[in-house]
C-alpha cells in the first residue's frame, strides 16, 4: 500500500486566472491505494462520493493505469481534510492524490502523465481540465501553468505567509466557471497582464504592500462577484485589520489575505461574516511543499 499527502491550493491567486496557483500548508488530503481484484473507495472526513466512477481520486488513479495499458482494479482510502466546494482545491488534491499514489505504487515518474491523469479527475469534478490546483499541489510552491499538454510549468520559490478565511458556504466550481464569459474586453486582458507581471515581481522581492495593490482580477471576479454578496464587507474588515488586500481563492468561497497581523485579519473577517449569519474559520498558513509519500 502507498500513502500520500496532498496539500490544499489557492488557484488564480488574484490576476492569474487558470494560470497561477500556490500550495499551502494548512490543509491536506491523504490517499492510500493498493491494487485489488475489486474496486473499492472508503472515505473519511468530509463527504465525497464513494462510488468509484464518481470519485475523482479513483478516476485519476485508473486514468494513470490505463495510460500504461493496465486493467488492475484499485482499493482506495481517502482522508478528506479539504472541504469540497471550498475554493481550496479539494477536488484537485484528491485527483492528484489518486494519480500520484498510483504512480508511486507502480514506480512511475513521468510528471506529464501523472498530471494528465489527475486532470481527468478534475474533469469529473467540474467539467473542465484546469491545472491551476493540480499543478501546485504536485510541485508545491507558487506555479505558473503555461500548458498541461505538453506540460510547461514555471515554478517560483518564495516565502510567503498569508491567512485563509473559509466561510461555511459552498460554491460549485463548475457553476462558477460558467459565470466567466468566453470573451472579455481587451482592456481587461491588458490590465490583468500588467497586474500578474507586477504581482510576481512584488512577491519575489518580498514587497507585500506592492503585492497587495496588484492582487486584483478583471477576468473572472467581476462576473462572479454576485456569488459573493458578503465579499466587500469582508474585504473592508480585512483592510481595517492590517491586510494589504483580500481576494477570493479559486472560485470561492475561501478568501486569502496578505499583510500584517494575519491572525487579527482572520479574526476580523470571521467576525464580519458572523455578523451576516455566516459561520467561518481562518488559518494562518504559508506557501509550502507539494505532494509526498508519508
Amino acid at each position: 500500500m502507498i500513502r500520500v499527502k496532498v496539500p490544499a491550493t489557492i488557484a488564480n491567486f488574484g490576476p492569474g486566472y487558470d494560470v497561477f496557483g500556490a500550495a499551502i500548508t494548512a490543509l491536506h488530503d491523504i490517499v492510500e491505494i493498493e491494487l485489488s481484484d475489486v474496486p473499492e473507495v472508503i472515505v473519511e472526513g468530509y463527504e465525497v462520493p464513494q462510488e468509484p466512477l464518481k470519485n475523482v481520486a479513483y478516476v485519476a488513479a485508473r486514468a494513470l493505469l490505463q495510460q500504461y495499458g493496465m486493467d488492475d482494479e484499485i482499493r482506495m482510502r481517502i482522508r478528506k481534510g479539504i472541504r469540497p466546494g471550498s475554493g481550496l482545491g479539494s477536488s484537485g488534491a484528491s485527483s492528484l492524490g489518486g494519480a500520484f499514489a498510483a504512480a508511486k505504487l507502480l514506480g512511475i515518474e513521468e510528471e506529464e502523465k501523472i498530471i494528465k491523469a489527475a486532470l481527468e479527475g478534475e474533469r469529473v469534478a467540474s467539467g473542465f481540465r484546469h491545472g491551476d490546483n493540480v499543478v501546485p499541489a504536485y510541485y508545491g510552491g507558487f506555479t505558473v501553468v503555461n500548458s498541461t499538454e505538453p506540460l510547461d510549468v514555471v515554478r517560483i520559490n518564495m516565502k510567503l505567509s498569508l491567512v485563509v478565511i473559509l466561510p461555511h458556504v459552498e460554491i460549485n466550481t463548475g457553476e462558477a466557471r460558467k459565470h466567466v464569459p468566453r470573451e472579455i474586453p481587451v482592456e481587461h486582458a491588458s490590465r490583468n497582464i500588467a497586474l500578474a507581471s507586477s504581482l510576481i515581481v512584488a512577491l519575489i522581492s518580498g514587497d507585500l504592500a506592492a503585492a497587495g495593490r496588484y492582487l486584483e482580477d478583471y477576468i473572472a471576479f467581476p462576473y462572479r462577484k454576485p456569488l459573493y454578496p458578503w465579499f466587500q464587507d469582508a474585504k473592508n474588515a480585512a483592510l481595517d485589520a492590517g491586510a494589504y488586500n483580500l481576494m477570493i481563492s479559486g472560485s470561492g468561497p475561501a478568501m486569502f489575505a496578505i499583510g500584517e497581523n494575519l491572525s487579527d485579519v482572520g479574526r476580523a473577517v470571521v467576525e464580519q461574516l458572523k455578523s451576516r449569519g455566516i459561520d467561518a474559520e481562518y488559518y494562518v498558513t504559508e506557501i509550502g511543499g507539494g505532494a509526498e509519500c508519508i
